[in-house]
C-alpha cells in the first residue's frame, strides 16, 4: 500500500511538470511568431529639396502608432469654418427673441431755418481705454455671430445691410464693396511657386494674408453738433463711422492707422440697434449698440474741427500732449457756445 502511494505521488507530480513545460514552450513559440510577424522599422532615404539643394529628412511612419486627434505631421491643418455656429440650446434663462425686433427710435426733424449753428468735428474712439472695453468683447453670441465691433460692421457689409464707402474723402462719394474691403484688410490675393520639401512636387497655390480684427484699435467718428433754434437745444447727430487698421514697419514699430472704409451712421443705426453691448457688471442690465452711441457712453477725444484749410490738429501740433488739449479746447469752444446763449 505505501508502495502505491509513492507511485502515485510520483505519477501527479510528472503530470504537473509535463503541464508547465507545455505552457512555457507555447508561451515561447508565441513570442517567437509575434516577432518574427513585425516588420522591423525601415530606414528612409533622405530626400534632396530641389529648391534649396538641402537634404531633407522625412519623418518615420508607424503602423501601431495612435490616430491622432489633430493634422498628421507633414500635412496642412484643417482649414477653420467661419460659418457661424448657432447654439442648439437657450444660453442662459430666457430666449433673448426681442434684438431682431428692435428698432432705434427716429431722429426728430430740425427745419433748415432753425439749425441757428452748427459745428462738424471728427473724434477718435481708442479700443484700449477703459470706457471703451466694450468695443474688444470678443465673444460669440447665441446665433454664432462674433460681438466684437469691428466684426459687426463687417458683417453688415458682407450681409447688404449698410454700404461702406470709400476712405479717399470722409463725404460718402464713392461705394465701396465688399470684396474691395477684403482685399484692403487681408491684401491682394498673388500666387506663388510652393514646393513640398518631402516630394519635391512643385504646385502654383493662391494665398492672402488673414485678417486680424484685433489691429484696429480705433474709430474715426465724424459727427455735427447743431444749435436747435425751436428745441432752444444743442443737439449733436453722428454721421459716419471708419474703423482705423494699424500700420507697421518691417521692424514691428506702429507707423500709422488708416482707415478701412467708412459707413454712413444714420443707415447703420438699425443694425446696430439689434446688438448688445457688453456689461460686465450686470449680464441682465445690456443696451444696445445704437443706444451707445446715442447715450454718449465712449471715451473719445477730438482730431479736427471744420476749418479753413481743413487739416487735422496733427498738421499743425506735433507734441502729442498738446494735440489732446487742442482737442478739448475744442470741446470746451462748443459747449461754450450753448452756454453764452442764456442770460440768468
Amino acid at each position: 500500500m505505501v508502495m502505491r502511494a509513492d507511485m502515485i505521488k510520483n505519477i501527479g507530480l510528472g503530470t504537473l511538470l509535463l503541464t508547465f513545460l507545455a505552457t512555457s514552450d507555447a508561451d515561447a513559440q508565441r513570442r517567437r511568431r509575434a516577432t518574427t510577424d513585425t516588420p522591423p522599422p525601415t530606414e528612409q532615404a533622405p530626400v534632396t529639396n530641389p529648391a534649396t539643394g538641402n537634404t531633407v529628412t522625412t519623418p518615420a511612419s508607424s503602423g501601431n502608432a495612435p490616430a491622432s486627434t489633430g493634422a498628421p505631421i507633414g500635412e496642412p491643418a484643417p482649414a477653420v469654418s467661419d460659418t457661424p455656429r448657432k447654439s442648439l440650446r437657450v444660453d442662459g434663462v430666457v430666449e433673448k427673441r426681442l434684438n431682431a425686433e428692435r428698432t432705434p427710435i427716429a431722429y426728430d426733424y430740425i427745419r433748415e431755418d432753425d439749425r441757428f449753428w452748427e459745428k462738424k468735428i471728427w473724434q477718435v474712439i481708442d479700443v484700449r481705454e477703459k470706457m471703451n472695453l466694450p468695443f474688444q468683447y470678443n465673444v460669440e453670441d447665441e446665433s454664432g455671430v462674433n460681438q466684437l465691433f469691428i466684426n459687426i460692421l463687417v458683417e453688415a457689409i458682407k450681409n447688404n445691410e449698410v454700404e461702406a464707402f470709400n476712405p479717399i474723402d470722409d463725404r460718402f462719394s464713392t461705394k465701396m464693396t465688399y470684396q474691395e474691403i477684403q482685399t484692403k484688410m487681408g491684401g491682394e490675393e498673388r500666387t506663388v511657386r510652393s514646393i513640398d520639401p518631402v516630394t519635391g512636387a512643385e504646385t502654383m497655390v493662391t494665398t492672402r494674408d488673414e485678417f486680424n480684427p484685433l489691429t484696429v484699435k480705433q474709430f474715426k467718428v465724424k459727427e455735427v453738433w447743431v444749435f436747435d433754434k425751436e428745441a432752444s437745444a444743442l443737439k449733436v447727430r453722428i454721421l459716419g463711422i471708419a474703423p482705423l487698421m494699424s500700420r507697421l514697419n518691417e521692424d514691428g514699430s506702429f507707423r500709422a492707422s488708416v482707415p478701412l472704409f467708412w459707413v454712413y451712421y444714420p443707415d447703420l443705426r438699425p443694425v446696430l440697434a439689434k446688438y448688445d453691448v457688453y456689461n460686465q457688471n450686470n449680464d441682465a442690465s445690456t443696451m444696445s449698440w445704437e443706444d451707445l452711441f446715442e447715450m454718449r457712453f465712449f471715451a473719445s477725444y477730438v482730431v479736427k474741427e471744420n476749418n479753413t484749410y481743413n487739416r487735422e490738429i496733427r498738421h499743425y501740433i506735433k507734441d502729442g500732449v498738446m494735440q489732446l488739449l487742442e482737442g478739448q479746447s475744442v470741446k470746451d469752444k462748443i459747449f461754450n457756445k450753448e452756454q453764452d446763449l442764456w442770460q440768468y
